[in-house]
């Protein structure tokens, strides 16, 4: 089963058959010089049968790393749960065959797998435990956003004292601005989820991205010049959506707020395009009818603008009422929706 995908890597579950490839990576010695040798048949058999235990426990665990471009396995690279000195962390983990070294393949997995961990896992952190002598997995960590930590530990493998360093890296919001032709927009994505479309002036500025801090436990980092996978459709369908080209987004979403906030943000695309609903018809939406002013400050709190479209929120006497990115803007969405 393909758990991720990148540009030139598929990263899948291991199984039986995959054994063979696998003792070219556990059984060489300067792939294994971390841990103090390679292994025997024993142990490979051993590592084995724990990723497949974790895939049935956790869902997760160290997956085969696929070159797309041969099909072959060219290492494995993944996601467990490791202690830190008495404190269970979500750490990503690499091995690669030594005639895949120096090509990027490392960074690009464990990268993938961080993105996996916050995206899908919802992990507020990610880290690398790793052997102090260790300089290649160090700069992957380093190249991939992670951070040394105070501290040593010492494990003890095989008979020898080896003390690893932690990298961390919390969950990051990857922002972009979008220029849209009603004002300009800040779009964030954590992992492969999109968690904000808000508006670059807004009423209450900051809160929103304040309030996704808090929440995901995140950072904000802007992109640069190569953007996310979920970032890129972004774009592109809210182009479609202001050419009047797309009436309805097709974008993972990662909702940050509780869980009455998140059936209100949920019923938002059932207003169909081109009509308008009350703060009272969506309370009675949800199954809420005297949650009216809940309603309306859940609306006021929706993070991700248009492809959640709070702007399709009237009141009961027609008016526009409050909008996040200005009247004007509200104005601007509605009529582009009932012109379409």
């Amino acid at each position: 089963m393909i758990v991720i995908e990148t540009p030139r890597l598929q990263l899948r579950e291991m199984t039986p058959a995959d054994r063979p490839a696998l003792c070219r990576i556990l059984q060489d010695s300067e792939v294994m010089y971390a841990y103090n040798g390679p292994f025997s048949d024993e142990e490979v058999d051993e590592w084995l049968e724990r990723q497949l235990a974790r895939y049935r426990q956790y869902g997760y665990g160290l997956w085969a790393v696929v070159l797309k471009a041969t099909g072959e396995i060219i290492g494995q690279c993944g996601l467990t749960l490791q202690q830190w000195n008495g404190r269970e962390m979500l750490e990503t983990g690499y091995l690669f065959q030594r005639s895949h070294w120096h090509q990027g393949y490392a960074t690009e997995a464990a990268r993938a797998c961080m993105d996996y961990a916050f995206g899908t896992l919802n992990s507020p952190l990610v880290c690398s435990i790793i052997r102090d002598n260790n300089l290649p997995s160090q700069q992957v960590a380093l190249r991939n956003g992670m951070t040394r930590q105070a501290g040593v530990m010492v494990k003890h493998y095989r008979g020898a004292g080896m003390p690893h360093w932690l990298f961390v890296r919390p969950r990051t919001i990857r922002t972009v601005r979008y220029q849209s032709p009603c004002g300009e927009m800040l779009l964030g994505a954590a992992g492969d989820r999109l968690c904000l479309c808000n508006w670059a002036q807004e009423l209450h500025p900051g809160r929103v991205e304040q309030r996704l801090r808090t929440i995901l436990k995140a950072q904000f980092e802007e992109c640069g010049q190569i953007l996310p996978e979920v970032l890129q459709r972004t774009v592109r369908e809210l182009d479609e959506y202001f050419r009047g080209e797309r009436r309805d987004f097709d974008i993972p979403l990662l909702l940050a707020g509780s869980d009455f906030q998140k059936r209100v943000w949920q019923q938002l695309p059932r207003i169909p395009y081109g009509q308008t609903a009350s703060y009272g018809e969506l309370a009675a939406a949800i199954g809420s009818p005297r949650s009216v002013r809940a309603v309306a400050n859940a609306n006021g709190a929706n993070a991700i603008s248009i492809i959640l479209p709070c702007h399709r929120i009237i009141g009961s006497d027609g008016r526009l009422t409050g909008y996040g990115g200005g009247l004007r803007a509200k104005q601007y969405l509605l009529d582009l929706e009932q012109r379409k």
